[in-house]
């Protein structure tokens, strides 16, 4: 065996650094066991190439390239030992490591340690429909794709083909119904319209008055819908009155009706159309419908002359005049009162019940103590704080109880109103009304009825409007 020795010699000699050599035909035989007690090339305590204990290319305790503890084998790589290393979920794979994705079966802390990314129980698995994980070829997380048609897709959900939706219509990636497919499908009378679908426009096709917007189909084309047309359409709150109808065909009593607008009366309760309260015609302080601003005209009415004036500080510019407009049957003119630049205390218009002159001198008070409220129609052109103001024999010259000196005439009996851009009709009672400070102490406790000097409606200071005033009478 000496050549044999000298053979091996020279190859770790001469080859060490070479990519192959020739091999240790002792090594591969039967009767070779690695790491023996014995000597020559493979001795663990002799000297050699392959002793521990010496030096030499096999070495373990001297230098060389292989390390002898495993007779000269490659360590494993981590992923390749066969144990679970801290760093994985299951042997080899899975965890933190750099190893490959656990298979079906294997322990698994997240998705990500699998190779189907379901991890449940602890437990790689395979994928599903129900995993709620977008995986195989789902086209949204567990519908569409393999998961079709049990599982297909809900409108607006990704999709790639109509196969993946319920709807069966992907349109731009996306599942949606056959209503906005973009073309006329299903029982569609046009595109995207009608059957079960939206009503359609007027001018497009139709099989029956609920597949149009108007509810009229004629010929198989849906028709504009009119306030004659004896179908209840539109935004009419009954059939061809209210809504859009209204006021020129505004709806009868016990219609049904959404607002007081829908109804002829203004009176909208409980859904239906109602009547408007009544008021005696002695009892009225003006209706307008005569066209001026004299409450006087055309008779004298139980006693009340009076003008409708503006008043204000001496900053803004005020207008009232009769207006035509018309709230329902019962009204065609109302009273208009405009004010602006107004900047100290407010602004506002005002009637003197008794005062034949015209002239502020020429005011007295009259006797209204068989009423108890006032009431009155009003709107503005935006929702607007409108004060009802009663001056009365104790707050206004006219009476001559607050002309003393110091003077505490002109802090009226009140009530702020927020009067919005629809008519409302408002009821004041007297008793409702509160005193403004600074009159004489001791103070009035109470409306003095049978000394009441006139009606005025005030806005604060600061304000732009326009307010329209109608109706105006006592209540008993």
């Amino acid at each position: 065996m000496s050549s044999g020795i000298k053979l091996l010699g020279f190859c770790a000699a001469t080859l060490y650094l070479a990519v192959a050599c020739q091999p240790d035909f002792d090594a591969l035989s039967k009767d070779y066991v690695p790491n023996s007690a014995g000597s020559g090339d493979g001795s663990s305590a002799g000297s050699g190439n392959g002793s521990s204990a010496g030096s030499g290319n096999g070495s373990s305790a001297g230098s060389g390239n292989n390390n002898g503890s495993a007779g000269g084998a490659p360590v494993p790589a981590a992923c390749e030992n066969k144990l679970k290393d801290a760093n994985e979920s299951d042997v080899d794979c899975g965890g933190s490591s750099k190893c490959p994705r656990c298979a079906s079966g294997q322990r698994c802390s997240s998705s990500k340690d699998c190779e189907t990314e379901v991890c449940t129980g602890g437990f790689c698995a395979e994928p599903s429909c129900s995993d709620k994980i977008l995986n195989q070829d789902e086209s949204a997380v567990d519908c569409g794709g393999a998961c079709s048609p049990g599982k297909a897709c809900e409108d607006g959900l990704a999709c790639n083909e109509n196969g993946d939706c319920q709807s069966e219509f992907c349109k731009d990636s996306v599942c949606v119904s056959h209503c906005e497919s973009g073309k006329r499908e299903a029982d569609e009378t046009d595109k995207d319209c009608g059957g079960s679908c939206d009503p359609c426009a007027d001018k497009l096709r139709c099989s029956e008055g609920a597949d149009c917007q108007g509810k009229l189909c004629f010929n198989n084309q849906c028709q504009p819908a009119t306030c004659d047309d004896k179908v209840l359409n539109q935004d009419e709150s009954s059939t061809d009155c209210g809504g859009v109808c209204a006021p020129a065909k505004a709806c009868p009593l016990t219609a049904r009706c959404n607002t007081g607008a829908d109804c002829d009366s203004y009176v909208c309760s409980k859904d239906k159309c109602a009547a408007d309260i009544t008021v005696l015609p002695a009892d009225v302080i003006d209706s307008f419908e005569d066209g001026d601003l004299d409450s006087s005209t055309p008779t004298k009415l139980d006693g009340r002359v009076g003008m409708w004036y503006v008043f204000g500080d001496a900053a803004g510019i005020g207008t009232v005049g009769s207006a035509l407009m018309t709230r329902g049957s019962a009204s065609q003119r109302v009273l208009h009162n405009a004010g602006s630049g107004y900047l100290t205390w407010g602004s506002g218009v005002g009637l003197d019940l008794n005062n034949s002159s015209g002239m502020q001198a020429g005011k007295l008070p009259y006797d209204a103590s068989e009423y108890t409220a006032v009431t009155f129609w009003a709107r503005a052109g935006k929702a607007t704080t409108v004060t009802f103001v009663l001056p009365d024999s104790n707050t206004d010259a006219a009476g001559g109880k607050c002309n003393v000196s110091p003077s505490t005439c002109d802090h009226h009996w009140n009530k702020a109103l927020q009067v919005t851009t629809a008519w409302q009709r408002f009821t004041v009672p007297f008793a409702s009304l509160v005193l403004e400070g600074g009159n004489k102490s001791p103070e009035p406790t109470a409306v003095d009825a049978a000394g009441l000097v006139g009606v005025q409606f005030r806005v604060q200071a600061g304000m732009s409007y326009d307010l329209w005033i109608d109706d105006v009478a006592f209540v008993k």
